[in-house]
């Protein structure tokens, strides 16, 4: 069986072949590899299925029994003539059409009973036949590149007799990553990935239970409801104990989501369409009432523009388009969005920001009893003004309707009220193709009663809590123990106590296996390059020892070639360790840190005026005082404090360095009367 570490790695390795021969190389990379993984398992499920007869019945299957067996076995119908076989055996010339009209054909074969085509538009979501742009005659794939990622591809087996689901699912998701990282200012990486350690933070915050609904009105390639599964499977020992919805805009993200699904051996329901405009999941019996869910999980495009599809480009008097600084056009709205669902309840958000369309398109698809975790910009915690009199303020002032809506969200309308829960502020750069700083909110229709008046509020923007890359901000785990502590507890510490005891345990587990695919990594990127530094030094050492059992002097370029090769592949082993070395001392370096930020939580919780600097329970009387502003530094103190200087120390330092300087003028000056006295 292959190890995930080593399918990730060569299942990456075909970046490296299709990398800058097409756009969005990712879409062939995990179509071809899901048109691979049905093939090879088609055959096996064969094989798995006569085994089993054999095993039941203790003899062959008849012919009959056989084609009973190939015809029911199959999770998916693949036709004659469409398997992977078939694409690798097609001469060069014919090789994109046969790649193209074979997964035509699948999508074309899988039907459910009500008649959906089920694999349509993901299986084919790419057009392998695509001729050239330059009208040369030509494929856009060319035809080599192709087949040399059939080739590449072709080595491994993908079958459930080599790869288990969880393995292949891991490796999909490690692309998908690897993908998102190689495009992190990208706005299609945003829209395509979230940083897994807020996934977590936020699935384990809403736990989702044995039976329930999870949603994602904008789902990307599908990581909220994966770790929902993966939840799921490590409470109640069966990832399909959740049932999984989850809606996307972009075509080939939907595609993406639906292989991830299914690799994974999920069943979840994925459509395609704009989540605001065309909501797919409604009621059977009410086509304008929204289906409801158990838990809503979302990271929705920050602070879109024309979510309404609405604007059109404003023009100036002599009707030429106006543009704004970053010369994208400037729009206006003359139009009004009619919401047919109901969801607006809140008030109409501007549009020219959809960030609480989204909002309340969440609020209206929980149910009851409902709760959500979602990632959203900063600015809807403060954006927008409070109605002002000309005696308050000098003059007349209406009240903004995203404050509006947000005062709704605190004070609710009918039986819900205070849906906010917990917020957590989290640092700036952290997610993919924006640097925008995010939040997550959690809404919760059900609140216990000593907390319906009440809302958390987090702070996790500390400097030091997070580490700076390059490009990003990451969240190390021990600041997702630190956020997590933080949540779960809501200032119990005998709750924190018990939650960080089994975070630990979680997150340790997860630096071991991290550590284990890096040093595999390592294992296979240096592998090759030692083995042929081995090889060639073996070949210089025979040729000196032959040389010396003839009796012969061996020359001095033969000499130097041993020099050579041996200090080459002396390098190389030292690198290699080098390496080592460095992952075994990052994962060393985050278990200490973790055992760090239990002693630093433990002694925060005992501590009251620490406290101010890591969380807040807000009153809502404290909240109307702030006229419905969350703004984190209104709550807890952000204010990060100058370093103590010890000036006793000062003082000396200084003394001692302007006796340094004393000195070395006086030497400079014995140097310069020296030097005189030698020119007379």
């Amino acid at each position: 069986m292959i190890t995930k570490q080593a399918l990730g790695s060569l299942l990456f390795g075909m970046a490296d072949i299709l990398r800058d021969k097409v756009e969005d190389y990712k879409s062939y990379i995990l179509s071809l590899l899901f048109f691979k993984r049905l093939s090879d398992n088609y055959q096996w499920e064969i094989e798995n299925g006569r085994q089993t007869f054999i095993n039941e019945n203790n003899r062959e299957p008849s012919a009959r029994e056989l084609e009973v067996i190939n015809t029911k076995m199959h999770d998916f119908i693949i036709p004659k003539g469409c398997f992977w076989e078939d694409v690798r055996s097609a001469k060069i010339d014919m090789k994109n059409e046969t790649l193209d009209k074979a997964v035509g054909a699948i999508a074309d074969s899988n039907i459910d009973k009500n008649g959906k085509y089920i694999l349509k538009g993901i299986i084919n979501t790419v057009r392998w036949n695509e001729p050239a742009p330059d009208g040369s005659g030509g494929k856009k794939l060319d035809p080599e590149v192709l087949s040399n990622l059939i080739s590449y591809l072709g080595a491994v087996d993908l079958s459930n007799r080599n790869v288990t689901v969880d393995v292949l699912g891991d490796a999909y998701e490690y692309l998908i990553k690897r993908f998102a990282d190689e495009n992190k200012g990208g706005t299609m990486a945003g829209q395509f990935y979230t940083p897994q350690e807020v996934v977590d933070i936020i699935v384990r915050y809403l736990k989702p239970q044995k039976g329930e609904t999870i949603y994602d009105p904008t789902c990307g390639s599908g990581g909220f409801l994966l770790n929902a599964a993966k939840y799921a499977k490590a409470n109640y020992h069966d990832a399909k104990s959740v049932r999984l919805f989850g809606q996307e805009l972009v075509w080939n993200t939907w595609a993406i989501c639906n292989i991830n699904m299914i690799l994974h051996g999920l069943d979840a329901r994925i459509e395609q369409g704009d989540t605001i405009r065309d909501p797919k999941f409604k009621e059977d019996d009410n086509a304008l009432q929204l289906r409801t869910f158990d838990k809503v999980m979302a990271n929705f495009p920050f602070s879109l523009e024309n979510w309404a599809q609405n604007g059109e480009p404003k023009k100036d008097k002599k009707g030429k388009p106006v543009n704004k600084k970053d010369g994208t056009p400037q729009l206006e709205y003359k139009k009004e969005f009619t919401d047919s669902y109901g969801r607006m309840i809140y008030g109409m958000p501007p549009y020219s920001n959809g960030d609480f369309a989204f909002l309340q398109h969440i609020i209206a698809s929980l149910d009851d009893k409902g709760k959500a975790g979602v990632v959203c910009p900063q600015g809807v915690l403060f954006r927008g003004q409070p109605e002002k009199t000309e005696e308050e303020d000098g003059q007349n002032r209406k009240a903004d309707v995203e404050y509006l809506i947000r005062r709704g969200f605190l004070q609710g309308i009918g039986e819900h009220v205070n849906l906010i829960d917990a917020i957590v502020v989290l640092p700036g750069n952290l997610f993919y193709g924006t640097t925008i700083p995010g939040a997550i909110i959690f809404f919760n229709k059900n609140k216990p009663a000593e907390r319906n008046d009440k809302v958390l509020m987090v702070y996790a923007a500390k400097n030091g809590w997070y580490r700076e890359d390059a490009n990003m901000s990451v969240l190390e785990p021990q600041d997702v123990l630190r956020i997590s502590t933080m949540l779960e507890s809501w200032g119990d510490t005998e709750t924190a106590k018990t939650w960080i005891a089994e975070r630990k345990q979680q997150l340790n587990e997860q630096i071991q296996l991290d550590l284990e695919y890096t040093l595999s990594e390592i294992e296979k990127d240096t592998a090759e390059d030692i083995a042929a530094k081995t090889a060639k030094l073996a070949k210089a050492k025979k040729t000196i020892e032959d040389k010396k059992a003839q009796g012969k002097k061996p020359t001095k370029g033969e000499l130097k070639s041993l020099e050579t090769n041996q200090k080459a592949l002396d390098k190389l082993l030292a690198d290699k360790k080098a390496k080592i070395n460095s992952a075994n001392e990052k994962a060393d370096k985050q278990r200490h840190a973790i055992t760090d930020v239990e002693t630093e939580l433990l002694q925060m919780f005992a501590d009251p005026e620490l406290r101010k600097r890591y969380f807040a329970i807000v009153d809502m009387n404290d909240i109307e005082e702030n006229e419905f502003n969350l703004n984190i530094p209104r709550y807890v103190d952000t204010f990060e404090p100058e370093e103590q200087i010890d000036l006793q120390k000062a003082i000396a330092d200084f003394k001692n360095a302007i006796s340094g300087e004393s000195k070395i003028e006086k030497e400079l000056e014995a140097l310069l009367s020296t030097l005189k006295m030698g020119e007379e």
